[in-house]
């Protein structure tokens, strides 16, 4: 029985950790508005839904998720002294729905990732003293070709120590941040482009708990049957 034990406690050891999925709320003021063609900025300016209005100092509320798991697909390999940062890029998640989205009120508009037509790209700039002004960013985005155009959320950092090789950061604080942009750039009804910019006012880290994966499962339920066999023997 000690055996069978021991080897069920080995077994245990060598499942794999799950990383944990990072979802994060956020909530931003919108700062900066423009209407492109025309090279102005504006205090208001038509949303991309017919009547609706956005202002500067409205809000904007949101979410959006990583997950550490996920490997780097590519790097900028840049070593240039004067600015030595390199840009990790990593591949697409797997599934949209916490990607990234946000709401912008009192207008309601809702932007989000998840239509085919559209491209979800996750970069970090991983900084030495001197290139992107000495600090760390995490880029989060969709790059699209539709109505709703290009939003983003990017988060740099106050120090260039706060991502290191360019992995994904185990957490994040509102507080680690020295400059936020929540942006839009969207195509109105009429044709005329818009660009919208927000400066994040708050950063919350949602609470999720992991789901063991098939193979796990898998594992642990021989584990849990020959332990039944064992004791099952042992009491004929």
């Amino acid at each position: 029985m000690k055996y069978i034990a021991a080897a069920l406690a080995a077994l245990a050891l060598s499942i794999p950790a799950q990383a944990k999925l990072h979802i994060y709320e956020f909530t931003a003021s919108v700062s900066q508005l423009a209407h492109l063609e025309a090279f102005e900025y504006a205090q208001r300016v038509g949303g991309i839904r017919e009547g609706s209005v956005i202002s500067l100092g409205d809000s904007i509320v949101g979410r959006f998720s990583y997950d550490t798991s996920i490997a780097s697909t590519s790097n900028s390999g840049q070593h240039d002294p004067t600015s030595p940062t390199t840009i990790y890029y990593y591949p697409e998640t797997a599934s949209a729905t916490n990607f990234l989205n946000f709401t912008i009120l009192p207008s309601g508009q809702t932007i989000g990732t998840g239509g085919t037509e559209t491209k979800r790209v996750m970069q970090v700039g991983d900084s030495n003293a001197g290139g992107l002004n000495g600090t760390d960013v995490l880029w989060i985005a969709n790059q699209g070709g539709n109505a709703f155009g290009s939003f983003g959320i990017s988060l740099a950092s106050t120090s260039a120590d706060w991502i290191t090789n360019g992995k994904l950061p185990e957490a994040l604080s509102f507080s680690d941040f020295g400059r936020t942009s929540v942006y839009h750039n969207f195509i109105r009804d009429d044709g005329h482009r818009i660009m919208l910019d927000a400066r994040l006012t708050s950063l919350t880290e949602i609470t999720v708990t992991a789901v063991p994966e098939p193979g796990t499962w898998a594992l642990m339920l021989a584990g849990l049957g020959i332990l039944g066999l064992s004791t099952r023997r042992q009491r004929g």
